[in-house]
């Protein structure tokens, strides 16, 4: 009876303070979102339906000049089905979570509060930069290659350059952090999830797969998602996730077009593909492609015709021993053969089949690259295409070039929709089914690099790569397509596609026409006619050795497609190093998910140098680096001008870094320490140059700061790790037989290496070579075919 009788006041005693308890822990849910609220732990849990788990371990805290207070001793209200009101004591402080529509509100009765979560961000969830609507509107233009001759008009989405650091491109390689990044991209879901500009994150220590999240909440906050954030903000017209099961890095391509253009031969493609294999090959390169020119070319009275007929007749003057010959020498040579083509077309059923084609309003066939354009919606046609792309499998090629690759019956007025076979198809989707044809034909192994031709991406699913820029030319100015296409499109790069910026990079040294035609360039008469009609009056061809620099910095940091077309044979020595320091491709990530716009016009003098050249390329790029070889940043600094510039990199201000901490600086392109910095760095750029920087954080002890093999710092180091015990730094290195190869370290005045020594994993020495100048210490080897295990041990200088 007592123990009724003490319930009953209980009872009554909560009821006149008006609150009901509720049981631990509490949960809402409301569109989408689940809270739960465990208020004898004092932590919050948030997940979403479409996202699973968006902060775990969520704290309230107060924050003063000690840092973090958590606050304890909750008590936890639900207010409807779509709010919490939590209370805590010692101090008394409230706090409301509210649910919206895609939102996330939190409130508190304190200025001091702060709330600290762990955020999952995984391979999948990656940190980024959204688009920034109140920034400075740019265009973002698909290529217009050849749409217009059509009727129709290139595709074209505003953009905006950000307010903060615009003059900066960042991208990610490995799990990263940095306090100017405040949103991460679900890439499976399209998903942008949003925290305030106040944000801390920062990568956890013990887990790489989690983000130590810390939010100012001064009165109110908001965390918002943005879903469909590819499609609906950014304007692509389909977001599937890239599929990196099979090409988890951008491949590297040797494409015959800017080389040798429509007078390609099997010797021409013999010699390159011997070469790239003799000395390239080692260094990852893969694939050797046939551009146009090996069938279908006709002289018709005066008028070039390409009545291409793909596995008919190939041209045997040029290619004597035919595609199955070619592609198994390439093969041969342990490289992937590729082949260019424009599946739209075909000219060898035109009497036989003349129901397979587009027609325009008068009846006349439409072309797509000189060649009759077929009708994907007649089953025939597709049937077709079966039987092509078997044949070229067959025949042995692994990477598909395809031009002219558009939906024409939806983008090309000229065309008559009334005489399509099949008039209830939707176009686009005609267009997809007969894409997925194709890539059910040859497998999800072969590559496919699609140029849209003034069209959206509508093969985002089936393609691998999209070639988003407009032909390279032989010249540094012919380049500028290259920069243009990552600097509009390098959001793209391994979300939804790889971006091909360019079919090859002209690392050729600078050389004038006359030079060229004492040189026996090939192709002279197509260079000329091609590179007049971007620079004119024309200074010559090829590049000098800043330019290359420029060049090759843009590919391998951005982990876009790496293309190539020199003459490889003729390329000196200085030039071939800059491809064996930038090669392979790595698995890179872009940070900044928006287009920075694809305009690039000329200024009021368009007959002189690139420097009246309009544009919005970055002045900095950022690759942010955690892998075995730390974490750190890969930082390029270009100068787009004529003249000597002279730069002042703001640390916290441009990379995200501590300002807090000093930073070790390794200049990559002249391998050496630029030395210990604490806020900026000052430096020089000579003329179409870019620098490029390896900046540690430094250690109270010896570090790794680069290597002589890779730009990034990245590949070659298996693993790396410091024993405070014996004072020694030891890793693993994977090196390019019979070349030499150097470890790059940084040591304090305090301490000195005492012994250096390398093994193989068969357990037999290799001989190696050290020098300690000032602070640097440099470790030389020969490369070897086994991995290489390393190790420097230190001891204290005396007296230091």
């Amino acid at each position: 009876m007592g123990r009724l009788f003490l319930a009953l006041i209980t009872f009554v005693m909560t009821v006149g303070a008006g609150w009901t308890q509720t049981p631990n822990p509490v949960s809402i849910t409301s569109e989408d979102w689940t809270v739960v609220a465990d208020g004898e732990q004092g932590t919050l849990a948030v997940t979403h339906k479409n996202l699973g788990t968006v902060m775990k371990d969520v704290r309230l805290n107060l924050l003063d000049e000690g840092g973090l207070t958590q606050l304890k001793n909750w008590s936890v209200e639900k207010k409807g089905q779509n709010r919490l009101f939590i209370r805590t004591a010692k101090p008394i402080t409230g706090w409301h979570v509210e649910l919206g529509p895609n939102t996330l509100k939190l409130s508190s009765t304190t200025a001091q509060a702060a709330l600290t979560a762990k955020v999952p961000a995984s391979k999948d969830r990656i940190v980024a930069r959204v688009l920034d609507p109140l920034g400075v509107p740019v265009n973002w233009d698909m290529t217009d290659e050849n749409i217009e001759s059509y009727g129709g008009s290139k595709t074209r989405n505003t953009s905006f350059l950000p307010r903060r650091n615009p003059d900066v491109m960042y991208f990610a390689l490995g799990q990263v952090a940095g306090s100017t990044f405040h949103h991460l991209f679900d890439r499976k879901s399209d998903t942008i999830i949003s925290f305030p500009d106040q944000t801390l994150m920062r990568r956890n220590s013990q887990d790489s797969d989690l983000l130590d999240l810390s939010i100012p909440v001064p009165g109110n906050t908001l965390i918002r998602l943005i879903p469909d954030y590819y499609t609906k903000t950014l304007g692509v017209p389909f977001y599937v996730p890239f599929d990196d099961s099979h090409f988890s890095k951008a491949p590297m391509v040797w494409n015959s077009w800017d080389g040798y253009y429509e007078d390609v031969r099997e010797e021409d493609i013999v010699r390159n593909a011997d070469w790239i294999a003799a000395h390239l090959k080692p260094y990852g390169f893969e694939y050797v492609v046939l551009d146009e020119g090996y069938d279908g070319i006709k002289d018709v009275g005066g008028f070039e015709r390409r009545d291409h007929l793909w596995i008919g007749e190939w041209d045997k003057d040029k290619f004597p021993h035919g595609p199955q010959w070619l592609a198994n020498y390439i093969k041969s040579k342990g490289l992937r053969a590729g082949v260019w083509l424009v599946p739209n077309a075909y000219a060898g059923a035109v009497e036989r089949h003349p129901e397979w084609y587009l027609r325009d309003k008068l009846g006349k066939i439409l072309r797509d690259y000189y060649t009759p354009a077929l009708d994907s919606t007649n089953p025939q046609v597709l049937d077709f295409l079966k039987k092509e792309f078997s044949t070229l499998d067959d025949w042995g090629f692994d990477y598909y070039k395809f031009d002219g690759e558009t939906a024409l019956p939806k983008y090309a007025p000229a065309v008559d929709k009334d005489r399509l076979y099949d008039k209830s198809v939707d176009p686009l989707l005609a267009y997809r089914n007969r894409l997925k044809l194709i890539r059910e034909t040859i497998g999800p192994t072969r590559f496919i690099e699609a140029c849209p031709a003034g069209t959206p991406l509508d093969g985002i699913g089936y393609a691998n790569s999209f070639f988003t820029g407009a032909d390279l030319y032989s010249s540094w100015q012919g380049n500028y397509a290259l920069f243009s296409s990552i600097n509009g499109n390098g959001f793209l790069n391994h979300i939804v596609t790889y971006v091909m910026a360019g079919e090859g990079i002209e690392l050729s040294p600078a050389m004038t026409v006359e030079e060229a035609k004492r040189l026996g360039v090939p192709g002279l008469a197509d260079r000329v006619l091609r590179v007049k009609n971007v620079e004119n009056p024309i200074a010559g061809f090829g590049t000098t050795m800043a330019e290359a620099r420029t060049l090759v910095t843009y590919v391998a940091l951005t982990g876009v497609v790496y293309p190539v077309s020199s003459i490889m044979p003729e390329l000196p020595e200085e030039r071939i190093q800059l491809l064996k320091q930038t090669l392979p491709s790595l698995p890179i990530l872009p940070v900044d998910l928006f287009s920075r716009g694809t305009d690039a016009e000329y200024g009021p003098f368009k007959e002189t140098q690139p420097d009246y050249y309009l544009h919005n390329y970055p002045e900095i790029l950022d690759l942010k680096v955690n892998a075995g070889s730390g974490a750190y940043d890969v930082v390029g600094l270009t100068n787009w001008r004529s003249g000597r510039d002279t730069r002042e990199l703001p640390f916290a201000d441009k990379l995200g870094l501590d300002a807090a901490s000093s930073y070790v600086v390794f200049d990559f392109w002249n391998q050496k320490l630029l030395g210990v910095f604490r806020h900026q760095m000052k430096v020089e750029i000579e003329p179409h140059d870019t620098r490029v920087f390896l900046i540690h954080p430094l250690m109270n002890r010896p570090q790794l700061i680069g290597t002589s093999r890779h730009i990034t710092g990245v590949y070659s180091i298996l693993n790396l790790a410091w024993d405070d015990s014996s004072q020694k730094l030891h890793g693993s290195s994977q090196t390019v037989p019979g070349e030499n190869y150097s470890l790059f370290f940084y040591v304090s005045n305090s301490m000195t290496a005492s012994q250096v020594r390398a093994v193989t994993t068969g357990n037999r020495e290799v001989p190696v070579k050290h020098e300690l100048r000032g602070n640097l210490l440099s470790v030389n080897f020969q490369g070897q075919q086994e991995t290489v295990d390393w190790e420097v041990n230190f001891t204290a200088n005396i007296g230091k």
